[in-house]
């Protein structure tokens, strides 16, 4: 790889080491994964892996790029396995920590799920402490 292109990249920080840094970030969440007794949190864990895992291999170059039609088959593959009785349509509880939407107040909605500040603020905080450091 061109040495002016690493030395661009993440403010200098050796590419293989990124790569490491993302593999481990994919273990960990498989991990979480598999600890995980919500199913919520196994599909957050799940989408993060997958995330980690499609950055890696592409810093890695071992492809170009993706088709969108690839994600698309991955979200109906993700759809056909949705069950409604677990993800309702309107979540009114933060996913993650379970309180009600009177004891947080606002949430952030997505497709059968929320999240509230406190948690969004500490996934942030998580996000933050687990980047690579230059």
């Amino acid at each position: 790889m061109d040495q002016d292109f690493r030395k661009k990249t993440f403010r200098g920080a050796k590419i293989e080491d990124v790569i490491l840094e993302l593999e481990k970030l994919s273990q960990l969440c498989e991990v979480k994964t598999k600890d995980s007794q919500q199913l919520e949190r196994q599909r957050f864990y799940e989408g993060m892996a997958i995330a980690y895992t499609t950055i890696a291999l592409k810093l890695k170059g071992e492809f170009d790029y993706i088709e969108p039609k690839v994600i698309d088959e991955l979200y109906n593959a993700v759809e056909k396995n949705h069950d409604s009785t677990i993800h309702p349509k309107h979540v009114d509880t933060c996913s993650f920590c379970r309180r009600s939407k009177e004891e947080v107040g606002e949430l952030a909605v997505g497709p059968g799920v929320s999240i509230c500040r406190e948690c969004l603020k500490f996934g942030e905080e998580v996000i933050k402490s687990n980047s690579y450091k230059v």
